[in-house]
């Protein structure tokens, strides 16, 4: 410091050669820190800086002899190598790494796909589409299963739970998939019977209809209203009816099951 002799900026009635003893009476005597000290001693209006780099974050105080730091941890990279603040200094870097060919405007993958591009088939069969993988994954969920790690959880127990506002037609669906629309669909070797799409599959019934069914089950069972819980009976009814009935239904993609019954979803 080009300082000699320090004033106390509380009670101007302190002076000394020395900060720390200035520091040691202004915390016995006034109760100041010695980071608010600094600034009145020797920052404009006694106001603590700001980080360099613009962001407005104050930054770290050190000492009473260094006073401040100029960025906070991290922010010089900002100024300092210019990277995203400068655009001229960007674009000159892009353009340097673009003219040796290590960059390019256009992602290296863009366009590619597992059809036309041998690498990308090659990933796609060892991570997703080898029979292996299939077959690890079918033990491990079979696993899962049986041992009650995996469970199905319904009603109030569920983290989606409404207060039982689903309604009846998708929450009957979901319960019959597993018992009657998902056989079905692997009998059929999940293709379409008309047209032999795989996309957009669903079970038509073709003999006996959904809403059929599942009027018999409100006539047993009465109306649910807003009762989760005599949807979900009514659910069970019309799945145990698919099961003993042996209700039949045809493999359609939606396009020909549209077709089947217009805009009817049955």
């Amino acid at each position: 410091m080009d300082l000699l002799t320090f004033n106390c900026p509380i009670c101007n009635g302190y002076e000394t050669n020395k900060l720390d003893s200035l520091r040691i009476h202004c915390q016995k005597k006034h109760h100041l820190s010695t980071r608010k000290l600094y600034a009145l001693l020797f920052l404009p209006e006694g106001k603590e800086p700001t980080c360099a780099c613009g962001c407005a974050e104050p930054t770290k105080f050190l000492t009473l002899q260094k006073g401040f730091s100029e960025y906070v941890l991290g922010h010089a990279a900002r100024v300092n190598n210019n990277w995203g603040h400068n655009l001229k200094a960007r674009e000159k870097s892009l353009k340097k790494r673009r003219d040796e060919g290590l960059w390019s405007r256009d992602p290296w993958n863009r366009g590619k796909t597992k059809e036309n591009d041998s690498k990308f088939a090659v990933i796609a069969e060892k991570a997703y589409g080898s029979k292996e993988f299939r077959q690890k994954r079918s033990e491990i969920m079979a696993h899962q299963w049986s041992s009650g790690i995996l469970t199905i959880v319904t009603g109030s127990a569920h983290s989606q739970w409404k207060g039982g506002t689903s309604a009846l037609q998708p929450l009957v669906r979901s319960h019959l998939h597993r018992e009657w629309t998902y056989p079905k669909l692997k009998a059929s070797g999940f293709k379409c019977a008309k047209c032999r799409s795989t996309k957009d599959l669903e079970v038509h019934h073709d003999e006996e209809r959904f809403a059929s069914i599942l009027y018999k089950a409100i006539c047993e069972l009465g109306e649910p209203n807003e009762s989760f819980e005599k949807k979900h009976l009514i659910a069970e009814w019309v799945t145990s009816y698919h099961i003993e009935k042996n209700v039949s239904g045809v493999v359609l993609c939606e396009g020909c099951h549209n077709g089947e019954h217009g805009s009817l979803s049955l």
